[in-house]
């Protein structure tokens, strides 16, 4: 993958989450000096994205890609399970790349996801600038892990 495919996808990732948490995000109440403020009201915590951002809790993308981004968190600690559990020098550096796989997954399904959801908000330059990130992302050919001859990793 180039450095300008990776840039584009970060940026890609970056806008669709900020925009939003942008467009959802609460606002503070204004009230007269001297009134006293609103009684805070203690929120349940909100889904964290990829980038760090809070996910508004309401929104359904955000609800979508949280329950991807929990279901990819079970699937990668099941393969570090099995890295953990590796014999063979060979069997480790296949879990390695089925790791570095379900990363590049997880990008994948988290695009799509907001390419579907732009689609459907008629924010079409938006998807199809998403699409090509995706195409980008399943075209890369990833590194593979490799072991310097005469050393051994287990």
């Amino acid at each position: 993958m180039t450095t300008e495919s990776r840039i584009t996808i970060n940026i890609a990732i970056a806008i669709a989450l900020s925009a939003t948490a942008a467009a959802t995000g609460a606002r503070a109440p204004s009230s007269p000096a001297g009134a006293p403020g609103p009684v805070p009201v203690v929120a349940a915590p909100r889904p964290v994205g990829p980038t760090g951002i809070l996910l508004p809790a309401a929104d359904p993308m955000a609800v979508e890609m949280q329950r991807e981004i929990e279901r990819s968190q079970r699937e990668y600690a099941a393969l570090f399970q099995r890295l953990s559990l590796a014999r063979a020098e060979s069997e480790a550096l296949a879990i390695e790349e089925d790791m570095g796989q379900q990363r590049v997954g997880l990008q994948v399904s988290l695009l799509r996801i907001q390419e579907a959801y732009a689609r459907r908000a008629g924010r079409n330059a938006f998807a199809d600038q998403l699409e090509r990130a995706i195409t980008a992302l399943i075209a890369a050919d990833p590194p593979r892990p490799t072991v310097p001859d005469g050393q051994h990793r287990l």
